[in-house]
């Protein structure tokens, strides 16, 4: 049997939350415990004929496969109170402007509804998760970077931009970094060169 074949069978689409939460805490890869978790929410969202996307921290730890990691999951829901019941129902307490589950060290933070202008669609095991767009994450963090003086956020978008560069929609980018008053950044990230290894 085969990695993934047995991945989806420890993880088929329908279990309880509870035997969810159970075969969860023994995964001990936690990007992939995360990303499992949000595709358990979004199955029972999309049940209900609800969204939810990834954002933030964590569509970046998630692009970059953990080279950035962060603290909780920021997510934004066409549905907050249907999330929030959702995530009661897998053990997770509200504890100020997150819900927490202690257990397996995971946090999510609801946002409110912002949907992305554009998304792709991820696959782990028999779930799947929304997740913000690179071209749009790039443009937050340059966004962070030069109106918020958050001077990480500018390496970020360069790590996303050169991890991504073949398949990026590099019109719609220059396009949008113009309209957000970025275009300056964004030159200097596709100009500068990177480290290549071995050389």
């Amino acid at each position: 049997m085969s990695v993934k074949q047995s991945f989806s069978k420890t993880y088929s689409g329908n279990l309880t939350s509870k035997s969810f939460i159970s075969r969860l805490r023994k995964d001990p890869n936690q990007l992939r415990k995360k990303m499992l978790l949000l595709g358990y929410v979004t199955s029972q969202l999309e049940k209900k004929k609800q969204s939810i996307f990834l954002v933030g921290g964590q569509a970046v730890e998630t692009y970059t496969a953990g080279q950035f990691p962060t603290g909780d999951i920021d997510v934004t829901t066409s549905d907050s109170a249907t999330t929030q019941k959702v995530l009661k129902s897998l053990g997770f307490e509200e504890i100020g402007m997150i819900w927490l589950n202690k257990p397996l060290g995971i946090a999510f933070h609801i946002v409110g509804y912002f949907p992305p202008e554009r998304s792709r669609t991820i696959r782990m095991g028999p779930y799947k998760a929304r997740i913000v767009a690179v071209e749009e994450l790039i443009l937050d963090r340059l966004s962070a970077a030069k109106f918020w003086n958050i001077l990480a956020d500018y390496e970020k978008a360069k790590v996303l931009y050169d991890n991504f560069e073949k398949q990026i929609d590099k019109d719609y980018l220059r396009e949008i970094a113009k309209k957000k008053k970025v275009d300056d950044l964004l030159l200097r990230i596709t100009e500068t060169p990177s480290p290549k290894l071995g050389r």
